[in-house]
């Protein structure tokens, strides 16, 4: 796999001259001067709109809109996460298993690149919200937040007991990144287009870096000596896929949260009257929906999806949670100018 240059300075060398070369810069390189495009969605959905059967054609794309939110959030939080874990997670590593200066100098592009993905993420969701009259602290209310949350903390008191689980975290969040472009990008011309230029970037220094975490994780296993690490080093993945996965799923439980605010815009009244068609679903279904076949969210929550994590944990003998087989299924757009009408008329934009 990608561990095979850990001491191959030359090849790591020049992944550093490939990473500083093709950088791009969050205020020049991408056209947030073009705004969002409501009439268009955001992420291509199922016959099924996830797990709200029924839906209608503006609930569909007020889904995947929202959907989209969501997704641009959970990234941001688990690349901001990334960052704040910075010195805990591997500066102390790196000081107590000696390495070549390009394995620090690769790190620390990773981080740099990380926490500018985080504020791209971010920075989409504020201008949707510019474009749709959405107060941004209202949306903010229904979208994933890292800090705080019984998952941070997992993480990092795994890292303060010598546990490692930070790593095999940031290895699936790196193939989610790269996973989800490959399944939007057929629908490039039907997506918002500033949607789809902001996910393109992220993709491109993602592909560029992702080799990363699997250079730390070969560094720590080849460090592996004692009994504490031997424990660690086989529980860390499964640790972190449980935590992991039960924070996106315990987030996700905060769409429902736009009954409250949905005298405050039409895109949260929308949202709210999806409710009924999400309670047809019993909790088999759903759990089969959202970890099986669910587009996006099984892709987040459900470890199979990511296979080259789950390869070289195989190749170490690590243990991983028993997920079910995923299944992908069709997805497509759709664009529906009346809604955009509509959110004017009852905000007075436009």
């Amino acid at each position: 796999m990608y561990t095979k240059a850990l001491y191959d300075h030359e090849a790591l060398a020049l992944q550093i001259i490939r990473q500083k070369n093709h950088a791009w810069d969050l205020e020049k390189g991408i056209s947030w001067s073009t705004g969002v495009d409501a009439n268009r969605y955001l992420l291509p959905i199922d016959s099924e709109a996830i797990a709200f059967p029924g839906a209608s054609a503006e609930q569909r794309l007020a889904i995947s809109q929202l959907l989209g939110l969501i997704v641009n959030s959970t990234i941001a939080e688990l690349e901001d996460m990334i960052h704040k874990l910075k010195h805990s997670c591997w500066t102390e590593i790196l000081r107590s298993y000696p390495v070549g200066p390009e394995i620090w100098e690769l790190g620390e592009l990773f981080f740099e690149e990380e926490i500018k993905h985080s504020h791209a993420f971010h920075r989409y969701n504020l201008a949707f919200c510019e474009g749709t009259g959405i107060d941004k602290k209202d949306l903010d209310l229904i979208l994933p937040k890292a800090y705080g949350s019984l998952f941070l903390k997992a993480v990092t008191q795994n890292a303060k007991f010598g546990g490692h689980s930070f790593w095999w975290i940031v290895a699936a969040v790196e193939e989610v990144s790269i996973s989800l472009y490959k399944n939007l990008s057929p629908f490039k011309t039907q997506m918002d287009p500033l949607y789809h230029e902001v996910h393109l970037r992220h993709m491109e220094e993602e592909s560029r870096h992702h080799n990363y975490a699997f250079l730390m994780l070969q560094i720590l296993k080849e460090r592996n000596h004692s009994l504490s690490d031997f424990f660690y080093s086989k529980t860390d993945l499964i640790f972190g896929q449980m935590f992991c996965s039960g924070w996106v799923i315990a987030e996700l439980n905060k769409v429902f949260d736009s009954k409250k605010l949905k005298h405050k815009h039409p895109f949260f009244e929308t949202i709210a009257s999806c409710e009924n068609l999400f309670k047809q679903l019993g909790p088999k279904e759903l759990a089969s929906r959202l970890f099986v076949s669910a587009p996006y969210i099984s892709l987040m929550i459900n470890g199979k999806n990511h296979k080259k994590t789950i390869k070289m944990a195989e190749q170490q003998n690590i243990f991983s949670f028993p997920f079910p087989d995923p299944i992908q299924v069709p997805t497509h757009t759709e664009v529906i100018p009346a809604f955009t009408k509509s959110v004017q008329r009852k905000t007075g934009k436009g």
